[in-house]
Formats: C-alpha cells, sequence, structure tokens
C-alpha cells in the first residue's frame, strides 16, 4: 500500500506491477510491447527509436497510466482524478495537468452554503485505509441537481532534468528506460506540484 501524503501525488508500484504480470516479468512491460508503435520515429522510414527524451517521456507516462493501464503502473493519489502528461505544440515542451475535484466547502465563501439539496462529489463508501485521501466519485445522476467542480494545476516541465536518452523502440531496454522516465517524471510532478495542491486542498486529507 502506498504511503501518500501532502506532497506525494504520483508513485510507481513496481511491486504490484511484478507481482500481477501475465507474462510473470511485468504488466507495464507487456502494455509498453501493446504500444510499441509509439515509441518508434514516425520521421523515418528505417525502424528507430524517437529521438526527444521528453516525447519518450510523455508516451512512457501515457502507456503507464488510465486508461491504458487500470490500475496504473503509476499510481494516482485516490483523491486526484487524473495527472497527465503533454508535450507542448509549439515547442515540444513538457507540462503536466493534475485534475482536482473540488468540494462545495472549497468554492463557497464565508457565510455562504448550498442548498442541502445539491449533491457534491462523493467518498467511496467501502474503501482500504488510503491514509485518509478518499477516492471521490459522481453522485447517482438524475435524483438532485448535482455542482461538481474540478481545478487543474498545470505544471511547466522547463528544467526537468533525468529523463533517460532514448535508445530503444521495443524489448527489455525500453522496458528500463519507461520505467526511468516514469519514475523521474513522478518525482518532479510531486516535488512541484505536491504544494500546490496541499494548498488548495488545505486541510481535508
Amino acid at each position: 500500500m502506498t504511503d501518500w501524503n501532502t506532497d506525494k501525488l504520483v508513485a510507481v508500484n513496481d511491486q504490484y506491477d511484478r507481482e500481477n504480470a501475465s507474462d510473470g516479468h511485468s504488466r507495464y512491460g507487456a502494455y509498453l510491447r501493446q504500444n510499441a508503435n509509439l515509441f518508434r520515429d514516425a520521421w523515418t522510414d528505417e525502424p528507430r527509436p524517437v529521438q526527444d527524451a521528453d516525447e519518450f517521456a510523455a508516451h512512457a507516462w501515457t502507456v503507464a497510466t488510465g486508461p491504458i493501464m487500470a490500475p496504473g503502473y503509476v499510481q494516482v493519489r485516490p483523491d486526484l482524478r487524473r495527472v497527465t502528461l503533454h508535450q507542448d505544440e509549439n515547442d515540444g515542451s513538457l507540462y503536466a495537468d493534475i485534475v482536482i475535484p473540488l468540494r462545495h466547502h472549497h468554492i463557497t465563501r464565508p457565510g455562504m452554503r448550498f442548498p442541502y439539496t445539491w449533491q457534491d462529489w462523493q467518498e467511496e463508501r467501502y474503501r482500504s485505509d488510503e491514509g485518509g485521501y478518499a477516492a471521490l466519485f459522481e453522485p447517482d445522476p438524475g435524483k438532485r441537481p448535482a455542482v461538481l467542480t474540478t481545478t487543474t494545476v498545470r505544471i511547466p516541465g522547463w528544467g526537468w532534468g533525468g529523463l533517460p536518452v532514448p535508445s530503444a523502440y521495443e524489448g527489455p531496454k525500453l522496458v528500463d528506460e519507461a520505467r526511468e522516465a516514469v519514475s523521474v517524471i513522478a518525482g518532479h510532478i510531486n516535488h512541484d506540484a505536491g504544494p500546490i495542491v496541499a494548498l488548495i486542498l488545505g486541510g481535508d486529507a
């Protein structure tokens, strides 16, 4: 079980990945094989890996998270909706989006309350101990009005160091480099976005 805290938004779970691998080695590795085309350079007829470390990291993260992998090789803290990694369309630089559900007390000013009939995000009723970070779900539709708000924290990846230079588009080397990339990205996201998310959510956890 992951030891979540205010600054840990994402975590790599190698133990679960190994123990639940259909090939006896790695669930993530199996999904990388299924999506190997993402890691081949699209600008050449000769098979070779993508040349850009940021592009490689973005693809590695996409495969490691939902909806491709569920549960993901990268786990997202239960109280968050998703954490995605993207490349800027103009310069190719990385940025991460952290989508946070905001409950009614986060979006009302002092002295203001929504009518009690308005539904909010619902906590998972039966859940294992997640260190106080309960997963939030949409309420049943059609019964009462619902106000379901999210906010997105966007973190630029300028200056993120430590990403591996891609050298493979298949095989064990691809798995090793993809694992390294998502581990590095997870560290940067936690470091840069964790304090911001903690400030937004206050003392909820």
